[in-house]
């Protein structure tokens, strides 16, 4: 769902929605809310949040006007609709859906598409420049009902604190970025090092769950092949007994962090330095800890 950036408050109001911390990416998360350099705010949900396209109504009535779309990529079916001051404006899907013309209304200006299956989602971003997976440098927010919201938003914000404390650090240790840099996108924050192209970028979310999850990745090229890998720092790998392996509890006491203080902004950014300097020491040397996680090695050999 898309209104005018403007319109924040009144969405939220009538919605009946809060602030409820800060994350890195849009989906799995439950509902969030990012601002677009088009000028528009966007809310996304779950994908069987259908309650969302349902509220067009009353929430163009309360912001002047709203864009919705949904998409269910399992079915290649995609959806589109307009609503002006309450009132259908046009509606465009991929195909007809429980009785619904695919087409309802007078459509604005369409891009050229490739198939039936495009065209909603191409209409919806060209009028408030969103499409789904597909932004780039958005902030998002985690959005909680209110009626079932179980805690305020941290009064620090998370993106804040990461920005004055873990950038610094990065560039001292020769990574470079842009002013006010994405730090949730691979290819942001990079460094060559040795003739290798390096990349380091942050998973992270505050609220109900506060957590930095530090990432990287670090290719290079020889006569002509390409070579790299990808993984992250998490918690120290331990070696369990054959019985502990059978414990969930002992498993989990064995293989995760211990729990943060009070200050859970200032112990997750305490805990990504930590993460970030284990890192540069792998990037760095192929220093070996048990805290680097690879992912994905390439080419696969053996």
């Amino acid at each position: 769902m898309a209104v005018k950036a403007e319109r924040r408050q009144a969405l939220l109001e009538c919605l009946g929605l809060e602030l409820a911390g800060e994350v890195s990416q849009e989906v799995g998360v439950g509902l969030v809310m990012a601002e677009l350099p088009s000028g528009w705010l966007v809310l996304v949900g779950h994908a069987f949040d259908d309650r969302l396209l349902d509220e067009l109504p009353r929430v163009s009535e309360a912001c002047g006007e709203a864009v919705g779309a949904e998409i269910i990529d399992t079915a290649s079916f995609a959806r589109a609709k307009a609503y002006r001051d309450g009132q259908l404006q046009w509606s465009l899907a991929s195909e007809e859906d429980q009785g619904e013309p695919m087409l309802v209304g007078e459509l604005p200006p369409i891009p050229s598409v490739a198939d039936e299956y495009e065209a909603p989602l191409a209409l919806a971003e060209s009028l408030c420049g969103y499409r789904a997976g597909e932004a780039r440098g958005l902030e998002w927010f985690r959005l909680a009902r209110r009626a079932t919201s179980r805690m305020a938003p941290p009064e620090i914000s998370l993106r804040e604190a990461m920005r004055g404390e873990l950038l610094p650090l990065l560039e001292e240790l020769g990574w470079s970025f842009p002013p006010r840099s994405a730090m949730a996108e691979p290819g942001v924050i990079t460094r060559e090092l040795q003739g290798r192209q390096q990349s380091i970028w942050f998973d992270y979310s505050s609220g109900v769950e506060t957590y930095i999850n530090v990432l990287f990745l670090s290719r290079e090229v020889n006569d002509g092949e390409e070579s790299g890998l990808s993984g992250g720092v998490g918690p120290p790998r331990v070696k369990l007994s054959f019985w502990q392996r059978f414990s969930w509890k002992r498993l989990g006491e064995k293989t995760s962090y211990p729990s943060p203080s009070d200050d859970l902004i200032g112990a997750v950014i305490a805990r990504a330095r930590e993460e970030i300097a284990v890192a540069d020491a792998y990037l760095r040397g192929g220093f070996t800890d048990s805290r680097i996680y690879i992912s994905h090695r390439w080419p696969r050999r053996g």
